[in-house]
């Protein structure tokens, strides 16, 4: 006879009901734990995205900067315009062009075989020949020794100088009134050298060939340049000529920002000054595609080789001094920052250098504003770097002895603070324990 099951007993049926109480705010304290992990960790995949943003976009507007301020100071300094273009007239292979292309234009408008013929009776006409080749080498020579004097490199600066206005027109479009330079629909640019045609002119009437006065002066012309892609360019180069003074600034900002929503800010400056040195190099590596592209499309026939090298490296040379100037700070922000961090080289290097004038902290220790270095020794170096990069960027004339004599001064601040700093330390660990009252 099978056996009757016993009901369950009251206790035992609370005691399950209290696990099941306990089970389900267990697993409500699991969720709100893993609801919590979740945000806080998407929390800092945003604020990781967010800095990473910020200072890519901080790099970017750093690396145009020179470009910008380099299109800015040849459309709106001239006196930088003019000491750029300077050197330009003393070369050879440029005074050479110029030779061949006043020669041409006052040859072909001297029609010597006819007026030897009004000149010259029948039987002499056989001295034509010769006669016109030494008029042609009088003009050859003529030629030859005003581009070769100082009075050409006079003229070729006062050009310059006037003709500073044309090269706005190269790049923002606006064509002014008597233009010399000229950009055809094919992208030739060419320089009127009408002025120095005038010049030889008036030099073959001084030496006695006074036909020459009627040689016209327009229409000779030297071909400097292939630029079918300026004019596309035009718009993002007026872009960058406005966005000029603003562009460092706001590089600046944005790597600011960057750098303090990181998690981990000393790693970002380090990456932020290796992407800005990284953004120089590919500029730098532009530079030499486009001198390159240049090069072959310049003929020979209108310009050697040499030369349009040497055009194009004489005005592009201050867009690499910046690009190296900005390299060398890159690096050596990120070398500071680096130094200056918590890894065991850095640690041991800076014990070092406090090591070394120990005499400077142990003086320096003893000043009234010790202390306060101590306390606030990261915000003093970041201020210290902070203040050279203002002036970098204020400095109207930047060169490479500027930028080592800053970061000579910059080390030196550094080192003493790291003295005093060792000296301070060194002191608290000599230092003999307070007395315990009995």
């Amino acid at each position: 006879m099978a056996e009757s099951s016993q009901p369950a007993d009251d206790g035992d049926v609370e005691r399950l009901e209290a696990e099941l109480a306990e089970l389900r705010e267990r697993n409500a304290q699991l969720k709100a734990e893993h609801d919590a992990t979740f945000g806080a960790r998407m929390g800092r995949v945003g604020r990781s995205v967010g800095s990473a943003v910020l200072i890519i976009l901080g790099v970017l507007c750093l690396v145009l900067s020179p470009v910008a301020i380099w299109g800015r100071n040849l459309v709106l300094n001239t006196d930088r315009y003019v000491e750029t273009v300077t050197p330009l007239a003393a070369d050879t292979g440029v005074q050479d062009a110029v030779i061949a292309a006043v020669n041409r234009q006052v040859q072909s408008n001297l029609d010597v075989p006819s007026l030897l013929a009004d000149v010259l009776p029948p039987r002499a006409q056989i001295l034509a020949g010769p006669i016109g080749a030494a008029m042609n080498s009088l003009v050859n020579n003529v030629t030859t020794r005003f581009v070769r004097s100082d009075k050409f490199q006079q003229l070729w600066v006062a050009v310059n100088r006037v003709a500073h206005q044309q090269i706005t027109y190269l790049l923002t479009g606006r064509a002014p009134p008597n233009s010399g330079l000229k950009l055809s629909n094919d992208g030739r640019v060419t320089l009127d050298l009408s002025v120095v045609v005038n010049a030889v002119k008036q030099r073959l009437v001084d030496s006695g060939l006074t036909i020459a006065s009627k040689v016209p002066a327009v229409g000779a012309t030297i071909e400097i340049a292939n630029a079918k892609g300026l004019v596309q360019a035009r718009k993002a180069v007026r872009g960058l000529n406005t966005l000029a003074n603003w562009l460092p600034w706001l590089g600046l900002i944005l790597l600011a920002g960057g750098i303090a929503a990181a998690r981990r800010r000393r790693l970002a400056g380090i990456w932020a000054a290796l992407g800005l040195a990284a953004g120089m190099v590919v500029i730098g590596i532009v530079l030499l595609i486009g001198r390159n592209v240049y090069l072959d499309e310049i003929p020979t026939s209108k310009l050697p080789r040499d030369t349009a090298a040497f055009v194009f490296d004489t005005l592009v040379r201050f867009l690499r001094l910046g690009i190296r100037i900005i390299l060398v700070l890159a690096l050596l922000i990120a070398l500071i920052v680096w130094l200056f961090g918590p890894s065991r080289p850095a640690v041991g290097f800076r014990r070092a250098v406090g090591q070394g004038p120990k005499w400077v902290g142990q003086k320096l220790a003893d000043t009234a504003v010790a202390p306060a270095i101590v306390q606030y020794a990261t915000p003093i170096r970041v201020g210290v770097v902070a203040l050279a990069l203002i002036l970098v960027v204020l400095w109207n004339q930047i060169t490479l002895a500027r930028i080592l004599i800053l970061a000579i001064l910059v080390a030196i601040i550094l080192v003493l603070i790291q003295a005093v700093i060792t000296a301070a330390q060194h002191r608290t660990v000599q230092a003999p324990p307070a007395p315990t009252g009995a």
